[in-house]
């Protein structure tokens, strides 16, 4: 938490205390960079992870299927909460927007995973997974620097945010909803029980802690779950500037789930504007608060 808190703040603060110094930086190439390795890194540890690999034949469709019910189903509900929540329609006329234009943004961020996804396969030895892990939190926390001069640039973030006082709460209520719905795709393609789909869709994207949840009690249910959230993942960074443009900033927050505040947090600011940033945030720590509270509850349920 601190490795994302500490940047974020950190980048906030300078540009906030020392706007001039800040406006002559690259914050935009560096954001964007850093965005592009993260990006690319990502894909590489999920393209030389042999498990993921070697499991896609057994569980590559149900995962996939799950993952894609989820992130609809966290879209709709989020459509209605911007249609009911005072202020997040006028976040957008009154902000920044997206940053990066729309279709070429989605290209950028889907040649980077696949590029990454590549390299993993077909290039990385076995002990580059240890390499990969250790770079990973310094882009991100790169990153996030990069997110947090932009914020401390704007200074209309933190207030937009507290425009919708108690409304927040709806945003992460409507994830958590919309996913366990989305779990209900079940019913008509039994291949679970709902409370086993249920369980696999309360990782909100949270791959690792999900599966670590599950799979004491059922190791099949638990990399199950493992690839339909890393699944969940990779369509929202890859869908998130879509829906932004298509449905509007609040709906883009969906597909992310828990790592709205981490590692799709930058793809949010990029698709769906900085102002989202402090609500993403939000939106993600709650979610990842609620992950062993549902997982726990519906494993229980079988």
């Amino acid at each position: 938490m601190w490795l994302i808190i500490i940047p974020l703040a950190g980048g906030y603060i300078l540009a906030a205390s020392r706007p001039g110094l800040v406006a002559r930086w690259p914050v935009v190439a560096l954001t964007n960079a850093s965005l592009v390795l993260l990006l690319m890194v990502m894909g590489a540890r999920i393209g030389a992870d042999p498990d993921i690999i070697g499991q896609l034949g057994s569980l590559g469709l149900t995962a996939f299927v799950l993952a894609g019910t989820t992130t609809l189903g966290s879209i709709l509900a989020l459509c209605l909460v911007q249609a009911v929540l005072p202020g997040t329609a006028g976040f957008m006329a009154q902000g920044d927007g997206p940053q990066g234009g729309g279709r070429s943004l989605t290209l950028l961020l889907l040649a980077s995973v696949l590029a990454g996804l590549a390299l993993g396969v077909l290039a990385l030895p076995p002990g580059a997974q240890s390499v990969l892990g250790v770079l990973t939190p310094w882009l991100l926390g790169l990153l996030l620097f990069g997110i947090g001069l932009d914020l401390g640039g704007s200074g209309r973030a933190l207030v937009r945010l507290r425009q919708l006082g108690p409304g927040v709460l709806l945003v992460p209520a409507a994830v958590i909803a919309g996913s366990l719905l989305g779990a209900l795709v079940v019913l008509i393609w039994p291949v679970l029980a709902w409370p086993a789909a249920a369980a696999v869709a309360s990782g909100f994207g949270w791959y690792s802690l999900s599966s670590v949840l599950i799979s004491p009690l059922d190791p099949a249910l638990g990399a199950l779950a493992f690839m339909a959230n890393v699944f969940r993942e990779l369509i929202a960074v890859v869908i998130t500037p879509a829906v932004a443009r298509a449905l509007g900033p609040v709906p883009a927050l969906g597909p992310a789930g828990a790592t709205a505040m981490d590692v799709l947090l930058p793809v949010i600011a990029k698709g769906a504007g900085r102002e989202y940033v402090p609500l993403a945030f939000f939106t993600g720590a709650v979610l990842s608060l609620s992950v062993p509270v549902f997982v726990n509850l519906f494993m229980s349920m079988l």
